[in-house]
């Protein structure tokens, strides 16, 4: 299994493969993410991007201990705070393994810890910052996402969207707004990502992420529906993708 499907939010990253597969169906790949307009974006999360972070680097236990002694000595540091959410990101991103079969990000109990920790300095650092760094609201917003918390990411990647406006931040904000189930909230984001399009492309962007929405909402019905009927504490949603004709998770 791709993903530690036990915790109370194990329907998010779920979710997320089922739209993944969606998204490929319709020919609709990424909203630009990977990209300075669309940073922040759920490929990026999910590994897609090609990287190499299969070993962690010296470096992170470094940083992270001086940002640990600097909130020793002032709780309230907001750079401390923010360079521990940052490096702790950036080190549970060197934790994930990969898939042998698929190439698919693995959370191992390591990066989840990582990524666990990077979300919790973030949200000492929002609570006293007036202006929240967009930059590292870039790289927590995927510590959200691997700890299956859409509500999170889309929080977050609201700071990258208004203070980067762009088609692919917009339209990354609305599909984690989706996935949150918000989707008032996600019919929002989605007309700010058209109007934030090229004139020749909003057409095209208006139609993908419409097809997002309607692929989201027939997924939450379904999913709904197979957690009533699974028996007690059964898993149904071990497989997402298979509904939609997508590659199918490893066991």
């Amino acid at each position: 299994m791709l993903f530690d499907l036990r915790g109370k939010r194990r329907r998010f990253i779920q979710v997320v493969y089922a739209l993944l597969a969606a998204l490929f169906l319709i020919g609709f790949v990424g909203f630009g993410v990977g990209s300075e307009a669309g940073a922040g974006g759920i490929f990026d999360a999910l590994g897609v991007g090609g990287g190499d972070s299969s070993s962690s680097n010296p470096q992170y236990d470094e940083d992270i201990d001086e940002a640990e002694q600097r909130l020793e000595q002032d709780p309230k540091d907001e750079q401390a705070l923010l360079q521990l959410a940052q490096t702790r990101y950036l080190a549970g991103q060197a934790e994930l393994e990969a898939d042998e079969a698929t190439g698919e990000p693995v959370l191992t109990d390591e990066s989840r810890t990582q990524f666990d920790e990077s979300i919790s300095a973030w949200e000492r650092y929002m609570k006293l910052a007036k202006r929240p760094s967009d930059n590292v609201a870039t790289q927590v917003v995927n510590s959200y996402v691997f700890l299956n918390d859409a509500a999170g990411a889309a929080k977050t990647q609201r700071i990258v969207a208004e203070a980067r406006p762009s088609q692919g931040a917009y339209s990354n904000l609305a599909f984690y707004l989706y996935l949150s189930g918000d989707f008032e909230g996600g019919d929002e984001a989605a007309k700010r990502a058209v109007a934030e399009a090229e004139g020749s492309q909003r057409k095209s962007v208006e139609n993908q992420l419409a097809r997002l929405e309607e692929q989201a909402r027939k997924l939450e019905k379904q999913q709904a529906k197979q957690a009533e009927q699974a028996p007690e504490g059964a898993n149904p949603l071990q497989s997402p993708l298979g509904g939609l004709g997508g590659p199918q998770p490893a066991p």
